[in-house]
């Protein structure tokens, strides 16, 4: 099964390239039977009995090169096609190319060395050309050596060097140096010219396409963490819809009477001030290794502990709220000096066992976390609003990151929205 990018596009290649290279066969293989037919007709009228039956031979195996490329279509579908498949396509190909070569010179009055004008090599070569469609190098190989070693068995197995041409000889050569050999050999030339233009121009749509998904991760890059990204890249897409149960520790951020600013703010004004909480929210996060999972509004939900422990992921929570609530400070003594309002923001930060991975529908899916961590962790924040806080942090995240009290209220017994019990919490005025 195919489970990154590369794989994914190697496959749907070699799809593309086994369909056309099944009908440039069966193409093909339509020319050598016209070709050899003109040929028969030739030989005939020239009384060479011997060559007739070796045209008939090749004949025969222009049909079955056409039934190879025909089965070869057939197959040439994501659903049939198997790898195997090619290897068997090219290891027949190889042989009934061979075998037609062969009978070329099978006549012992024949020097076997007269089979290089015969037209045939021309499709020993264009069958190594044809090699350029896919991008297989060890099928590559194989498929040369295997026709080339065949081919010289055939060519040098009976040369007969200084001997001198017998009259049959004499008359193939005049047969395979007609005018319809000839236009045979131009048609194989412009098929060799066409697949090497076929491959720079697939090998172009190869490189825009990585190029395309590469564009793409980049751009999915700038929503989501490195680690995030990958994985929506390499795993399966089954596997990250149905989750996976882990412990995190939860931060929510808001900013406090932000329906007041934004009211006194012109849309553009209201855009660049989120941009501004936005970007200090992401820079203490990820400089703690956490990530955003998400901006909503005013908001910001940080996730940490994916690669971590519970306890390293609860002291790096705390660590970005209190470098993000340290940013706000700094942000506003530069607001000061420009007469603008302070900004408040309330932070709530829980841990726990949470389900992270992707959910959605078919047209949309969203890499987020969820359960009942995640709720209570908005539940503080929500109460750090209430209580004019500017932390509130439960006593179950406090204990896994061994926090020091310092500041902190110690032992509030906090009443949340949803939950039954009062929940411990330590809060940051």
């Amino acid at each position: 099964m195919e489970n990154t990018l590369a794989d994914r596009l190697i496959a749907r290649s070699d799809v593309r390239a086994e369909r056309l290279i099944s009908i440039l066969r069966m193409t093909l293989a339509t020319m050598l039977f016209a070709g050899v037919s003109v040929l028969l007709f030739q030989a005939e009228a020239m009384g060479l009995d011997a060559r007739r039956f070796e045209l008939r031979w090749l004949l025969a195996g222009a049909v079955c090169y056409f039934m190879i490329g025909a089965v070869n279509f057939y197959f040439a579908t994501p659903e049939r096609l198997r790898p195997w498949m090619i290897w068997a396509f090219n290891l027949a190909e190889v042989l009934l190319v061979s075998f037609q070569l062969y009978i070329d010179v099978a006549d012992p009055r024949t020097p076997s060395l007269h089979a290089f004008a015969s037209p045939v090599v021309l499709v020993a070569a264009l069958v190594i050309c044809v090699q350029a469609l896919r991008f297989q190098i060890r099928l590559h190989i194989f498929t040369t050596v295997l026709l080339i070693a065949l081919c010289a068995a055939i060519l040098l197995h009976d040369p007969q060097i200084g001997t001198p041409l017998s009259p049959v000889a004499a008359q193939e050569l005049d047969l395979v140096y007609s005018g319809p050999p000839n236009v045979m050999r131009m048609l194989m030339l412009a098929a060799m010219a066409l697949l090497i233009g076929l491959a720079v121009v697939r090998s172009r749509q190869l490189v825009e396409s990585v190029a395309r998904e590469t564009e793409m991760a980049q751009n999915r890059n700038r929503f989501l963490p490195p680690e995030i990204a990958t994985r929506m890249s390499d795993t399966d897409l089954g596997d990250l819809r149905a989750g996976e149960e882990t412990e995190l520790a939860v931060l929510f951020a808001d900013v406090r009477g932000f329906t007041a600013l934004a009211e006194s703010l012109g849309p553009r004004e209201t855009a660049a001030f989120l941009g501004q909480f936005r970007g200090l929210m992401t820079q203490a996060v990820s400089r703690h290794g956490g990530f955003i999972d998400k901006f909503i509004g005013d908001g910001a939900l940080a996730i940490f502990g994916l690669h971590s422990d519970l306890s390293a992921a609860s002291k790096a929570a705390l660590q970005a709220a209190q470098d993000a609530l340290k940013a706000v400070e700094d942000w506003n003594e530069v607001r000061s000096t420009q007469g603008l309002a302070p900004v408040r923001i309330a932070i709530g930060l829980h841990a726990g066992p949470a389900m992270i991975g992707a959910i959605g529908d078919a047209e949309r899916l969203e890499f987020t976390a969820l359960g009942n961590t995640v709720n209570i962790a908005s539940r503080l924040e929500d109460a750090a609003k209430r209580n004019c806080w500017r932390l509130a942090v439960s006593a179950t995240a406090a204990d896994a990151a061994g926090l020091e009290r310092g500041d902190f209220t110690e032992g509030q017994d906090v009443t949340l929205r949803g939950l039954a019990d009062p929940l411990p919490v330590l809060a940051l005025r």
